[in-house]
C-alpha cells in the first residue's frame, strides 16, 4: 500500500535536488507537472496530494499562499439550524396580526 505523504515529499525532494539553485517558479512547476507519479494524477486522493505537497514547495519560491478561511464565520450544520430556528421563533413572536 502506498504512502502517499511521503511519496510525494520524497518525488518532489528528488524534483527539487534536479533543479539548479537559480531555477525560476514556471520551471519549478513544469518540473513536478512532468515528475508526477501515474498515482498521483489517476486518483482524486492522490491528486489532493500531490496539490498540497506541490504547493507548499513551490510557495518557498514565490507561488502567493492561498488566503486562510476566516474560521469565525464557519457554522456546523447543527449551529445553522439553531440559528435559522431561533430567528423564525423571534420572527413569529414579532410578527402580531391585527
Amino acid at each position: 500500500m502506498i504512502d502517499w505523504q511521503k511519496t510525494a515529499s520524497s518525488v518532489i525532494g528528488e524534483v527539487h535536488r534536479n533543479l539548479p539553485a537559480d531555477a525560476d517558479l514556471a520551471t519549478r512547476k513544469k518540473a513536478l507537472r512532468a515528475a508526477r507519479p501515474w498515482e498521483f494524477a489517476s486518483t482524486s486522493w492522490g491528486k489532493k496530494v500531490w496539490a498540497k505537497h506541490s504547493r507548499k514547495y513551490l510557495e518557498k519560491f514565490g507561488l502567493p499562499p492561498l488566503k486562510a478561511k476566516a474560521v469565525e464565520d464557519h457554522m456546523s450544520p447543527l449551529e445553522r439550524l439553531m440559528a435559522k430556528s431561533k430567528a423564525e421563533s423571534h420572527n413569529a413572536i414579532g410578527v402580531s396580526k391585527s
